[in-house]
């Protein structure tokens, strides 16, 4: 601090006020973007994830509304042959690329979509329940694309 002190000191009139300045604006701007700006961006990153929150809310509510409705409309295709084949068989029909499926234990099969149509989706999953497969397990995501959701689903077994 002495240093500092003895520094100022040693320059001239001039430059000491020049310094003063440099110091009374530097300080609070040092302050607004090392403190306050952070916490402005950070405030609203915040409120862009509410509302991206809050529309993905929005959308899943009219989708359980669309997927009661499905359930009720009486809508029924009959696919026959193993558990494995009417899953596929369902796909095909509403044009459903099954990314993966594999057996597991007790009769279930584990299902994997990377990218469908969303009304596709609804009437793939109750066609599936339709035709009497026990759904275990279903985790839809909404994707970069309007319109567009990834499955996982846990089909088969005992419920």
């Amino acid at each position: 601090m002495k240093s500092l002190s003895a520094m100022f000191n040693g320059r001239s009139e001039r430059e000491q006020q020049i310094l003063a300045a440099g110091i009374l604006v530097g300080i609070p701007l040092l302050v607004y973007l090392l403190i306050w700006q952070p916490l402005l961006d950070g405030r609203r990153a915040a409120a862009e994830r509410l509302e991206q929150r809050q529309q993905s809310y929005i959308w899943m509510q009219n989708a359980a509304a669309q997927i009661r409705a499905a359930q009720g409309s009486g809508q029924r295709l009959a696919f026959t042959g193993s558990p494995q084949q009417q899953i596929t068989s369902a796909a095909r029909q509403y044009s459903i690329n099954i990314s993966r499926i594999e057996p597991q234990s007790g009769g279930r099969y584990s299902v994997w979509v990377a990218r469908c149509d969303y009304n596709n989706a609804v009437q793939f999953i109750d066609a599936l329940l339709a035709s009497g497969i026990a759904l275990q397990s279903l985790s839809m995501n909404l994707l970069d694309v309007p319109g567009n959701v990834s499955l996982r689903l846990s089909l088969g077994g005992e419920v």
